[in-house]
């Protein structure tokens, strides 16, 4: 059964979303769903049973409400943070571009300047390098025995768009074609093979072997004597990465991290240590006043009052926005995505917490109208979250029309006319106890997805690339949009099952799976999470394959949604429980600046 299974994951999955609608949003709504526990209930015929079926339990408040109005923040500190990031920035500069570095040292800074999240300060110099450097790649690594060094340029190049052969890794295969068993003893060579097996394509199995490989190796450190040799912020570090590697990861969080990691290294460089920390605490105070802006937004709007239901989860949806762009010239558009991320899930738990089916038909149909329906049908909440949807979509349009970049916005709106119909459709599920193929479900759930729109909300602010030529590229559905929404899905339904069936929600991919194959949770969750991983290599193969004739910067966009998924749904449902592990990483951005 579990070798048909795997076919099914290389073949089904990718052709399914190729006939698959994009939706408008990331749905992380999906986690939490109380009106599912309604498939076990009757039909209801009259409104008083309708009524009573709505579900009685509500999600946790926020955890931050209005706290961030309480935050102090001193102009004349950020002013001296920018004057000493310009005074420093001329500096690295220099060693960047040294006359006096070889091609590998440069490679090596870069990939440093990338860890510590300050490479967008040097775009234009780095592209340069690395357009030389593989130029005359061959010439640059022939030779070179270093596990490291050879994982660090390949993962450079990669995010560059150079298509880096695994060939340069076949020197550390024996000739039984394995990595061999020497390699354990270099640590750091194979943290950073570790980090990196998670960049290949579909057609690179030695990547897999590397990422078992290495895996393996690292996680034997745990617990025996071989921990007490190595470093102690070193054998954090791994621990670190073993948990969530570094592309499963939210960028400034890899860059908050490893600057704790470097600055405990002893060959760390003083002056880039210095400039990195600048740069994070300069980036927080960005953070801090788009927060201050969003909640005074939402205290205005007060749905968390009128609308009991939804999910107050406005910090959370920021903290998503930063997994879209960290850098602080993208500040507009943190607070676009964040308001329409929010706007949009108070419509989404409308449709899963508490509308009726009745309801959800009636509201559904007001939105392909966009308009509140006059004849008085429409019970007094839904005509809240319609208002406060047409208000905020409203707002953002006006405010962006005077830079000529409205357009967006439209797409957006037309984005949501199609998403609310695959909401539709799941509420008839719950109400007649419905329970779909995985297919039936999944072409469902990759529309309700929707990463492609999340991609949407981010092009909207960036004032960097065309929004009309970015907009066009999503009607084409591109490919890896669509593995993506793969990837997305599973991660929510997986890692949110717990939580979902404890209050009878039963349909999710995994349960669909269970059913349909005849498998258990724990061989249909190994076989969904190939499914993740082989969607994974796809949006890496498209991310290189386009760099070509996509921007750069909408491209890095896509690699960025990629991180997402597993800092809100490893081990639970981080967006509707942030309860823990997101509170702490919100808190490690928002909180706490690093001292310098």
């Amino acid at each position: 059964m579990i070798s048909a299974l795997r076919i099914f994951s290389q073949v089904q999955l990718i052709p399914l979303c190729l006939n698959t609608s994009l939706s408008l949003f990331p749905r992380p709504s999906l986690a939490l769903k109380p009106m599912k526990h309604r498939l076990f209930c009757a039909k209801a015929t009259t409104n008083d049973d309708l009524n009573s079926s709505r579900p009685s339990k509500h999600f946790a408040p926020s955890l931050w409400g209005d706290h961030f109005l309480s935050v102090p923040l001193n102009g004349e500190e950020f002013d001296e943070l920018e004057k000493e990031i310009k005074f420093m920035k001329p500096l690295v500069k220099d060693m960047l571009m040294s006359s006096h570095s070889s091609d590998k040292e440069r490679i090596r800074l870069i990939y440093l300047l990338i860890s510590l999240g300050v490479s967008y300060h040097f775009e234009k110099e780095v592209e340069e390098i690395l357009n030389l450097s593989f130029s005359k790649l061959d010439d640059i690594i022939a030779g070179e025995d270093d596990l490291e060094t050879i994982s660090i340029m390949f993962e450079v190049f990669r995010l560059y768009g150079h298509n880096m052969s695994c060939d340069a890794f076949d020197r550390f295969r024996g000739e039984d074609g394995r990595f061999q068993e020497t390699l354990a003893r270099d640590v750091r060579g194979m943290l950073q093979l570790f980090q990196i097996a998670h960049l290949g394509t579909p057609s690179e199995d030695i990547m897999d072997e590397a990422l078992s490989f290495t895996r393996n190796h690292l996680e034997s450190l745990d617990g025996d004597n071989a921990s007490s040799a190595i470093a102690p912020h070193l054998f954090k570090h791994i621990q670190n990465a073993l948990y969530i590697p570094r592309y499963g990861n939210i960028e400034v969080l890899v860059a908050r991290e490893y600057i704790s990691y470097y600055e405990q290294d002893e060959s760390h460089n003083e002056i880039i240590l210095k400039f990195a920390k600048l740069n994070f605490n300069f980036c927080q105070f960005h953070y801090i006043q788009e927060l201050k802006t969003l909640t005074r937004w939402w205290k205005d709007l007060d749905l968390a009052s009128k609308l009991p239901h939804i999910r107050d989860r406005l910090v959370e949806c920021h903290f998503m926005s930063l997994g879209a762009y960290f850098e602080p010239k993208y500040s507009l558009g943190r607070i676009i995505v964040a308001k329409i991320t929010m706007i949009v899930v108070v419509v989404d738990d409308t449709y899963d917490a508490y509308a009726t089916l009745p309801e959800a038909i009636a509201l559904t149909e007001c939105l392909q109208r966009w308009n509140i329906d006059s004849n008085g049908k429409v019970p007094e909440y839904l005509r809240i979250v319609l208002q406060s949807l047409f208000e905020v979509m409203g707002e953002i349009e006006r405010e962006m029309r005077p830079k000529g970049r409205s357009y967006g916005v439209k797409q957006v709106v037309e984005k949501i006319k199609i998403v609310v119909k695959a909401y539709k459709e799941l509420a008839k599920w719950t109400q007649t106890g419905h329970m779909p193929t995985f297919e039936e479900y999944m072409k469902i759930g990759l529309v309700t997805a929707g990463m492609g729109d999340f991609a949407g909300y981010c092009f909207i602010g960036m004032e960097d690339i065309s929004e009309k030529e970015s907009f066009e590229g999503l009607s084409s559905k591109p490919l890896i949009f669509k593995a993506l929404d793969a990837m997305f899905r599973l991660a929510n339904d997986v890692g949110s099952y717990e939580t979902e069936t404890s209050r009878g929600e039963m349909v999710n991919a995994l349960n669909c799976y269970m059913k349909q194959h005849g498998v258990t949770k724990e061989e249909a969750s190994q076989e969904l999470r190939k499914i993740y991983r082989d969607n994974y290599k796809v949006v890496m193969e498209e991310f290189m394959s386009t760099h070509g004739y996509v921007p750069r910067q909408a491209l890095l966009r896509c690699l960025s949604f990629a991180r997402i998924f597993d800092v809100f749904y490893k081990e639970g449902d981080g967006y509707s429980d942030p309860k823990g592990k997101i509170e702490r990483f919100m808190t490690s951005l928002y909180v706490h600046p690093i001292l310098l």
